[in-house]
C-alpha cells in the first residue's frame, strides 16, 4: 500500500506527459500543402511573426475589428510588439496545457492569417475553432483548405469529435466559410459576445467527426477548388488532389 502511495505522483506525471504528447498542441507544423500554384503551411506562432502579423492586421482592420472581441486598448495598442509577445506567451501556456491549438497560416512563406482551437475539452472531445485570413488571398480556394487542414488535424491527430464556431450574426463571409466546411447551423445565441464595441448575437455552427469525408476535409476542399478552376495557375493535370498531412514538432519558442 505504501509503495502504491508513493508511486502515485510519479504515475501521474507520466500519464500527464503521455497525454500531452499524444495531443500535440504546441510545436506543430502542418504542410506544406500545394494549392492552386501556392503553398500553405500551418504552424505554431513565433515571436518573430510580430512584424508581419501587425502589418496584415493593420491593413485588414476595417474588415476584422467589427467581429473581433472588444478591448479597452486601441487597435494600435493591441498590435504592438509587446502585446504580440504577451499574447504568444499566453497561447503557449494554453497549448502546452493541452487547452488550445494556436496556429498561424503561411502562404508562400508569408504570414496570411491565424487559425486556432480553444477551449479544448478532452472529456467531451470538443473544441471551439476560429480563423481569419488576409483578404488579399480571398476567392482563391486557399482559406477553406487552410481551415480544413486544421480540422483534419483536430479530428485525426487530436482525436476530437465535435468542433464549434460562434459567428457574429451578419458576418456573411464567416458564415459562408462555415458552410463550405460542411458546418451546420444549430441556433442563435442572444447577446453572446461583445465584439467591435457592441454586444452581438452569435450564430452557433458545428461540425462533427461524422461530417468529415473518409479522405479528410482538406482533400475535399482541394477537389472543390480544382473543380472551380478559378485561376490560370490552377493544376489542370487531372490528377486527384494530394493532401500532405505532414506533421512535425520543433523546439524553440
Amino acid at each position: 500500500m505504501a509503495t502504491r502511495f508513493y508511486l502515485r505522483p510519479v504515475r501521474r506525471v507520466f500519464d500527464d506527459t503521455r497525454h500531452h504528447a499524444v495531443r500535440r498542441t504546441w510545436g506543430v507544423r502542418l504542410g506544406p500543402q500545394p494549392v492552386m500554384g501556392h503553398e500553405i503551411v500551418l504552424r505554431s506562432p513565433r515571436f518573430g511573426d510580430a512584424e508581419q502579423w501587425r502589418r496584415v492586421r493593420t491593413r485588414e482592420r476595417e474588415r476584422i475589428e467589427p467581429w473581433w472581441a472588444s478591448s479597452p486598448l486601441t487597435w494600435e495598442e493591441r498590435h504592438a510588439d509587446a502585446q504580440w509577445a504577451s499574447d504568444l506567451l499566453q497561447a503557449r501556456r494554453e497549448a502546452r496545457a493541452g487547452r488550445a491549438l494556436p496556429l498561424v497560416v503561411e502562404i508562400d512563406g508569408q504570414l496570411a492569417g491565424q487559425c486556432s482551437l480553444e477551449w479544448i475539452a478532452p472529456h467531451t472531445s470538443t473544441a471551439e475553432m476560429g480563423i481569419w485570413m488576409d483578404s488579399r488571398w480571398a476567392r482563391r480556394g486557399l482559406s477553406p483548405v487552410a481551415a480544413a487542414m486544421m480540422v483534419d488535424y483536430a479530428v485525426f491527430d487530436l482525436g476530437l469529435h465535435r468542433l464549434i464556431a460562434p459567428i457574429g450574426a451578419g458576418n456573411a463571409a464567416a458564415i459562408a466559410g462555415a458552410r463550405k466546411l460542411g458546418m451546420r447551423f444549430e441556433g442563435t445565441m442572444s447577446g453572446f459576445l461583445d465584439v467591435g464595441g457592441v454586444r452581438r448575437d452569435h450564430q452557433l455552427w458545428a461540425l462533427t467527426r461524422e461530417g468529415i469525408p473518409a479522405g479528410g476535409l482538406a482533400a475535399a476542399m482541394l477537389q472543390s477548388a480544382m473543380d472551380r478552376g478559378p485561376a490560370c495557375d490552377a493544376d489542370l493535370s487531372g490528377r486527384p488532389p494530394v493532401v500532405r498531412r505532414h506533421v512535425s514538432r520543433r523546439t524553440g519558442d
